[in-house]
């Protein structure tokens, strides 16, 4: 993770890299979600641990905002391939939604704070990712921020960073 936005201190962080995200995936028949959503899951969770139990047990006041440029492309994809040869279960289209991947976060910890996708490259969403944060705080919406980057890197791989921001103020 390369921007803190202003006025924010950071509790914890984590950060994992995966040449699958699949590795990190849970699925049941029942419940699907894109594998890179389990890794963005995996990551949040390894950063929750990194803070102090008051953060880890503030779920109305924490929010999720992740930031991709690639998403659940690639489950996009194998879905799009699949068509013409089968026919896909309901399950995968609404596991493979770009949402997802702030959603099953939230779901796994109870989150009842704001939740936001911005989808496009961390450093060009750092701007609006910065002036959303800073909202949320300063208005009261949320008193602690999981920021989430979640970026490809060389060939499949996926980089996955957590931040658990606060108001510059707080958490002292």
């Amino acid at each position: 993770m390369t921007h803190v936005p202003p006025g924010t201190r950071v509790l914890g962080s984590a950060t994992v890299v995966a040449d699958d995200p699949g590795e990190h995936a849970r699925n049941k028949p029942s419940f699907y979600a894109d594998p890179a959503a389990w890794l963005v899951a995996e990551t949040v969770d390894r950063a929750l641990e990194d803070c102090a139990e008051h953060v880890r047990d503030d779920a109305d006041g924490t929010a999720i905002l992740v930031v991709s440029a690639t998403g659940s492309e690639r489950t996009m994809r194998r879905i799009a391939d699949s068509v013409p040869r089968s026919r896909v279960s309901p399950l995968r289209f609404a596991g493979a939604n770009p949402g997802v991947l702030a959603g099953l976060p939230a779901l796994r910890h109870g989150l009842r704070g704001p939740s936001l996708l911005l989808a496009g490259h961390p450093d060009a969403a750092a701007p609006v990712a910065g002036t959303v944060i800073a909202g949320w705080l300063r208005d009261g919406h949320a008193r602690h921020v999981l920021l989430v980057d979640l970026h490809a890197t060389e060939g499949e791989r996926e980089t996955c960073c957590c931040l658990v921001l606060t108001g510059a103020g707080a958490d002292r």
